[in-house]
């Protein structure tokens, strides 16, 4: 296969605890001034996770977060099962006995697995199903007994699962009774160890004794005494097939041919063994000992924006449905409503990615054009400028923290990371602000069906990196210029000079901070919910928002 080629670059945004991660991964809380990551990965991290409700991913049935305390589907008749050998959903199948009739009946329900043929009766876990031909129906039979003959086949069904069910509960616990003892005998020698050691205190007699004495308890307390019974015990579990030789080396010993007959040819994977080892307290050493495995409930959860419930409000960014199904478009109503909440930031903050780039690396310049894109149905002004920090805050705090950029996630759906180095600080600090740009209200793509494609202004379709470098002096600065506006969307023209020394170019991304200043209020960025503060007449209430530049 060939090698993956490295992303041309991107864009990132910055939140509220200087996280960096991408817009598909971020979120803004609710007449908020600043951004909230989402991601898991991050310390600190700045959303608290609440679960408010699990579900079965096999029958999709849903419960509160108090309800499930078991941690596994617990539907009728147990609950869904998955097969031991492949995980695949495991179903109950009643089928003709063809083992021994005359001992288990001539109908036998079983868990079978349609993706492997795996069987329960491979582990012993059945049930007889023979009263199900107490209800057979026949074609003398008229529809009210016929109906009649049905509804008892299905409450024979439920009892003979029930019986199912409580076969495999019966066999877990017949392989935990060995586990359950040696862990009684541990305890019970600890207790009469303390027991021994409280008489002697009593009596006034030294705990002490030399190696190998025996008190008048029995034996002295010694650890070596401890583990030496952990080994008895050790052994009483060990497989039948692991070959311990006494005076042997595992590591140069070998097998003889001769010495394989009596080792089954179904050993379980470590993977299946994994598996069986949350059930029982021994290690499986055949198919026979596999059991079908419950199947967990998945968690839905809400998240709440540390920074806004620090200040006393809700902060809540995302707030998840009851019923897993609700807003499928397999009910009546309420299609796509799949979230009581969602706060996503792609629905509201304007979408800036990297079009176009180019570098010159013997000049120390970069040229690329940046695209921002507006999501809302209302209408938003704005600018970028350099991201500029107050002095008071320049010497406690470098602009972005170098551990934030030794792996940046810039596509979470591929989870590629890229190392980035910051450019040089005058280079941030001497963007000038680009001119305000207005941003139409998102057009429906839905409407534009049928219609011919627009394209892009001339402006945009003959900008080229090398070309913009190449006109570049000696004595031209970094700057931001606004090339186009079409609709709801702009092209942005980015340019810096001297942004690396020529000792520090490597193969790590350029990381140059942003800024997108965007005006609230007079009918801007309506779709935030943010009021717009008391400001003097004429002056603009901005709320600044952070983002990284990637370029390679």
């Amino acid at each position: 296969a060939a090698a993956q080629q490295p992303p041309p670059g991107g864009v990132v945004y910055v939140d509220h605890a200087n996280h960096l991660t991408p817009l598909t991964l971020a979120y803004h809380a609710t007449a908020s001034r600043h951004l909230t990551t989402g991601r898991s990965d991050v310390i600190p991290p700045s959303t608290t996770v609440e679960i408010d409700s699990v579900y079965c991913p096999r029958c999709l049935t849903f419960c509160d977060a108090a309800s499930a305390s078991s941690g596994v589907c617990q539907k009728d008749n147990g609950g869904c099962k998955d097969c031991p050998v492949c995980f695949s959903p495991v179903s109950i199948s009643i089928d003709e006995n063809t083992s021994d009739p005359a001992s288990t009946g001539r109908l036998v329900c079983h868990y079978l697995c349609g993706h492997c043929q795996w069987s329960s009766q491979e582990c012993g876990v059945t049930s007889n199903a023979d009263k199900l031909l107490e209800y057979t129906t026949s074609d003398d039979m008229d529809a009210s007994s016929e109906k009649e003959a049905e509804k008892q086949r299905g409450i024979a069904i439920a009892g003979i699962s029930s019986e199912l069910e409580l076969c495999l509960q019966q066999r877990m616990q017949e392989k935990n009774n060995v586990g359950d003892a040696l862990m009684n005998s541990i305890t019970k020698m600890w207790a009469e160890r303390e027991q021994e050691e409280q008489r002697r205190k009593r009596m006034m007699i030294s705990t002490t004794a030399p190696k190998g004495d025996i008190g008048s308890g029995g034996q002295s307390w010694s650890m070596d005494i401890l583990e030496q019974s952990l080994l008895e015990k050790k052994k009483e579990l060990d497989s039948p097939y692991t070959h311990d030789k006494e005076g042997s080396d595992p590591a140069t010993d070998t097998i003889e041919s001769n010495d394989t007959k009596d080792i089954p040819k179904n050993i379980p994977t470590p993977q299946q063994m994994a598996a069986q080892m949350t059930l029982t307290t021994t290690t499986p050493q055949s198919r026979s000992d596999l059991f079908p495995l419950p199947v967990t409930y998945r968690t839905r959860v809400s998240r709440r924006c540390r920074a806004e419930l620090a200040e006393g409000r809700t902060g809540i960014l995302i707030k998840p449905k009851l019923n897993p199904l609700e807003g499928d478009s397999s009910l009546r109503a309420g299609h796509g409503q799949w979230w009581k909440k969602d706060s996503s930031a792609v629905h509201v903050v304007p979408r800036v990615q990297l079009c176009r780039h180019g570098a010159d690396p013997t000049s120390q310049k970069y040229a690329s054009l940046l695209k921002v894109k507006n999501p809302t149905l209302n209408m938003i002004r704005l600018r970028l400028s350099g991201w500029s920090i107050p002095e008071e805050e320049k010497e406690e705090a470098p602009l972005i923290d170098p551990r934030e950029l030794q792996n940046v996630l810039v596509d979470p759906f591929t989870e590629t990371f890229v190392h980035g180095r910051l450019c040089a600080p005058t280079t941030a600090a001497s963007l000038s602000p680009t001119d305000f740009f207005v941003l139409d209200p998102a057009d429906d793509p839905f409407l534009d069906i049928g219609k011919a494609q627009e394209d892009d202004p001339s402006e945009v379709r003959d900008w080229d990196a090398m070309s913009t470098i190449g006109a570049l002096g000696d004595g031209n600065t970094s700057q931001l210029r606004v090339v186009a506006t079409h609709g709801d969307t702009a092209w942005v023209e980015l340019v810096l000079c001297n942004a690396v020394s020529a000792e520090e170019i490597s193969s790590s991304y350029l990381a140059v901070p942003l800024t997108m200043q965007i005006e609230v209020g007079n009918g801007s960025w309506e779709a935030s919910l943010i009021k717009r503060r008391d400001l003097p007449e004429g002056e603009k209430d901005l709320v600044a928002l952070n983002l990284v530049t990637l370029l390679r």
